[in-house]
């Protein structure tokens, strides 16, 4: 009996480490704002606008103005997961924008993949979480943030 114990307890310690199954966290799953880690990407903001200049087809049918706000978590090898999104009209107020918009800011989202891992105080690579907001106007993106 009581090893069953343990064999619950570690099982359950080692199930924290992930969030809905997605990304494998490091340590104890534990996430910090990326403006305080540091996380970056290999060629800054530039790589990630060149990333969706190359790959969003503009969206000229439906409601293709609005806001598509991503947020993502990076672990400490640089791995993303763990993928929500809102949508927001121009003015921020919650809406819906056309599905296509939406779909491809995200998958494009999903394929970067050149991230520099944040660190904590002692230098050590850790757990982050990053947004990025893809304002869209006309179907066409007009600005990436946070820049």
């Amino acid at each position: 009996m009581r090893n069953l114990i343990y064999i619950l307890i570690i099982t359950i310690f080692f199930s924290c480490n992930k969030k809905s199954g997605e990304l494998d966290l490091c340590g104890l799953g534990v996430l910090k704002p990326y403006y305080l880690t540091g996380l970056d990407y290999k060629g800054g903001m530039y790589a990630i606008k060149e990333k969706y200049k190359q790959e969003y087809i503009p969206v000229k049918k439906g409601k293709n103005s609005g806001i598509v706000k991503i947020r993502f978590d990076v672990n400490c090898k640089g791995e993303t997961g763990n993928f929500e999104f809102e949508t927001y009209n121009l003015n921020y107020e919650s809406t819906t924008i056309n599905n296509s918009i939406v779909n491809q800011t995200v998958l494009i989202a999903r394929k970067l993949n050149n991230w520099i891992p944040g660190t904590d105080d002692d230098n050590e690579s850790i757990n982050s979480f990053k947004f990025l907001a893809i304002k869209v106007i006309n179907g066409e993106i007009k600005e990436i943030l946070p820049k």
